[in-house]
């Protein structure tokens, strides 16, 4: 694993970290620009420091990059996420693009019975009530939304509602070539919640089917893992990459484990910006103080 600073400009990986520059031109044509971080906004009337409620900030870097979609990665509002509190703190900042936002619901959402706060913020657009989970397409990709607040709706294992519904959107969607995940509780982390093991079943499901991306937050930072496949091992041709992207605001968290195929970590507040095209992406990370990013290119199976 490498520890990304401020100071040193990273390019990691080098079979898949070409310019984007360079790479762009075999990836297809351009079809639309993503912006994604979790875990954002503090509390109405919580103190902005150097280290809390940066969210301001991160809504900053977001705007300023145009994104056309925003995938937000749950956490969105502490601490319980009620309706008061979304619209008094994270609708002042974040909620400017609510639009354009796709989101999933964190831990913090739940604190509030049957995240009926988030629900109320969100609508139609976070999906159903009991449920959580919703797709969409942008561009001619599939993106997928999971709710990873596993004991709230039923589970997340193998013949669960989630993983039948997701298996089934899968094949449904079969024809569309590129395919992203995401859900709050990562799958692999190296900050201090780690690893989410309930999550593994519905990793599985979305290698059946090619997933070419998953994206969490949940720890406080950002990382980065080289594919993966469900059961923790490297490598493969259905193993998929997957980035912890949890600086949107609220605080940050160090490293506290030794993860395999970790990459990339940078404690700091920042957005992931995607690049999406026909054939494949490109990804760089924006902490927003500047410096250095963690950026590349990968390609649909």
């Amino acid at each position: 694993m490498v520890r990304l600073t401020a100071a040193v400009a990273i390019c990691l990986v080098t079979a898949i970290s070409a310019s984007t520059a360079a790479a762009s031109s075999s990836l297809g044509s351009y079809k639309t620009r993503l912006v994604a971080v979790g875990d954002i906004a503090c509390p109405p009337g919580a103190a902005v420091t150097a280290t809390t409620c940066q969210q301001a900030a991160t809504y900053s870097l977001a705007a300023s990059l145009n994104p056309d979609h925003v995938l937000v990665l749950g956490d969105n509002q502490y601490d319980s996420a009620t309706l008061a509190d979304y619209q008094a703190s994270y609708a002042t900042t974040w909620g400017k693009l609510k639009s354009k936002t796709f989101p999933v619901p964190g831990n913090h959402e739940y604190i509030t019975p049957g995240a009926t706060g988030y629900f109320d913020y969100f609508g139609s657009a976070a999906g159903g009530r009991t449920q959580g989970w919703h797709s969409s397409t942008f561009s001619g990709w599939r993106v997928i939304g999971l709710n990873s607040n596993c004991a709230s709706i039923g589970g997340c294992q193998t013949g669960s509602a989630q993983e039948k519904w997701l298996r089934s959107n899968l094949y449904t969607n079969r024809s569309k070539k590129c395919t992203i995940a995401l859900w709050h509780h990562p799958r692999f982390s190296s900050g201090q919640h780690g690893d989410s093991p309930e999550m593994a079943d519905l990793w599985k499901t979305l290698q059946d089917y090619d997933a070419e991306i998953v994206l969490s937050g949940h720890d406080h930072a950002y990382e980065r893992f080289l594919p993966m496949n469900s059961d923790g091992t490297g490598g493969g041709s259905d193993a998929i990459p997957s980035w912890v992207v949890g600086g949107g605001g609220k605080s940050l968290y160090p490293i506290v484990h030794s993860r395999p195929n970790s990459t990339g970590y940078s404690l700091s507040f920042g957005v992931l910006k995607l690049n999406l095209y026909s054939k494949g992406y490109t990804w760089r990370y924006y902490p927003t103080g500047g410096g250095s990013t963690d950026n590349g290119t990968a390609y649909c199976r």
